[in-house]
């Protein structure tokens, strides 16, 4: 009995080390903009991967299934007391939504369209913005302790918009929760929605690696369904 306990306090042992990994190894491949070549290169699926912040209600944008330091000091860039600059904290960010692309070349626009319109909504245009915001009684924000849910309505509805105005055909969106998407009215038909399978969020890193790898080799198997079609 005694060397099956120890045996399996080992294996623990490892895969623990394994999870945290992954995950120091998902924030350094997180860093920095990547282009087609650095997707390809990092054996990367052409996603979008959204993080909600449990704390404020944030949402923050992803290349690839994990998120560094520098995509949130460029995502945000006017912080305030309403919007402060959150915290990089793994415990404070779950998925809220994967979205798998048809092409590169798609994934690349859909993620700098969201940084874009994150920028002018928060720099560009802050006042237009803030007026159109739900505000409760005192003209602040409408929140719930430090919770605001506008900021992920907010990114669904620009996700949502950079489908529609990219015409992004064959988008797939997988949801942690498939009411976040709201009503099917205001989606298009270029896109199909899907609920993430149920997971451990306290092994979130290694589940996102699974989706990744899933939608890279479907994204493979199409491409060359596609090459032998046209010899």
């Amino acid at each position: 009995m005694a060397p099956m306990l120890r045996s399996a306090k080992k294996m623990r042992k490892h895969l623990i080390e394994q999870l945290k990994s992954r995950k120091v190894e998902g924030a350094r491949i997180a860093k920095g903009f990547k282009t087609q070549e650095d997707l390809i290169s990092l054996n990367l699926a052409p996603q979008v991967f959204l993080f909600k912040n449990l704390f404020s209600g944030q949402v923050a944008y992803s290349q690839v299934p994990a998120l560094h330091q520098d995509q949130i000091d460029e995502q945000f860039t006017r912080p305030n007391w309403e919007n402060r600059k959150p915290s990089r904290r793994d415990d404070l960010w779950r998925i809220m939504c994967v979205a798998n692309f048809n092409n590169y070349e798609y994934a690349i626009a859909a993620y700098q369209g969201l940084v874009d319109l994150r920028r002018v909504r928060d720099v560009v245009q802050k006042k237009e913005a803030n007026e159109m915001r739900y505000k409760n009684d005192e003209g602040n924000i409408w929140y719930s302790g430090q919770y605001r849910p506008i900021y992920s309505q907010e990114a669904v509805a620009d996700l949502n918009h950079i489908i529609e105005e990219f015409e992004l055909e064959n988008t797939e969106l997988l949801w942690e929760n498939l009411w976040r998407k709201g009503d099917d009215k205001y989606w298009s038909d270029l896109v199909q929605h899907d609920s993430l399978p149920p997971f451990n969020p306290k092994y979130q890193s290694a589940f996102l690696d699974e989706i990744r790898e899933k939608a890279l080799a479907e994204f493979q198997n199409a491409r060359d369904s596609e090459i032998t079609e046209t010899m």
